[in-house]
């Protein structure tokens, strides 16, 4: 989870803090999301990607380090519409209209892509597709939307919204990424490791980690 509080300041969040555990002064921006796996794969000003997960598709196309957190992915709708979780297992997803944000990966749903509007490009979107009717279910990661949730990044009335755990489902890890292309791939991803190992070696990764939990 990485964010902005107000226009010029600082990204903030555990993948930020982290890389600045790691790198002198990293040059850190946020991006919208298929953006920024766009021009880390194209390497097009930036070298690594935060908070990615690990599938087949982006195993062609990045060097991944290790793990360094994982999240649970889970499911938001509204309350009023459901007055129960919708979901017994994860195949009832196949009866609703689902959304995610823009680019992110959904492979831990084992719905198609074509079966997943993606269009939003940020989670006030996505809320907003809710309120509409345009979505019954939006699919992302627990922590994250939890989150932003306490940040008040994202407008969630627990009185409206609910958030569970998708049925059938288990925690995903979290890595960086760089690109294959990359000619100091290797290199990069060897002092990523070197860091976190450190890191989790002096207990100041759970420290990062506790604070945005």
């Amino acid at each position: 989870m990485s964010y902005i509080k107000s226009a010029g300041t600082p990204v903030e969040g555990l993948s930020a803090d982290i890389l600045r555990n790691i790198f002198p002064d990293p040059k850190i921006e946020l991006r919208p999301w298929a953006r920024c796996l766009f021009e880390v794969q194209a390497r097009e000003g930036f070298d690594i990607v935060m908070s990615v997960f690990r599938n087949p598709e982006r195993e062609k196309v990045y060097v991944f380090s290790r793990s360094y957190h994982s999240l649970t992915p889970s499911y938001l709708y509204s309350a009023k519409k459901f007055p129960q979780p919708p979901l017994q297992m994860l195949s009832d997803l196949e009866k609703y209209k689902i959304c995610s944000l823009h680019g992110s990966s959904t492979f831990y749903t084992r719905l198609p892509p074509s079966a997943i509007e993606s269009g939003a490009t940020s989670y006030t979107s996505l809320m907003r597709k809710i309120e509409r009717g345009h979505c019954d279910i939006v699919v992302d990661m627990q922590e994250v939307l939890w989150g932003f949730a306490r940040l008040s990044l994202l407008p969630l009335d627990m009185s409206t919204y609910k958030i569970q755990s998708l049925p059938q489902t288990e925690k995903y890890p979290l890595h960086f990424g760089v690109s294959k292309e990359h000619p100091q791939a290797v290199q990069i991803i060897d002092q990523l490791d070197k860091g976190l190992m450190e890191l989790q070696k002096n207990r100041e990764l759970n420290n990062i980690i506790n604070k945005y939990q």
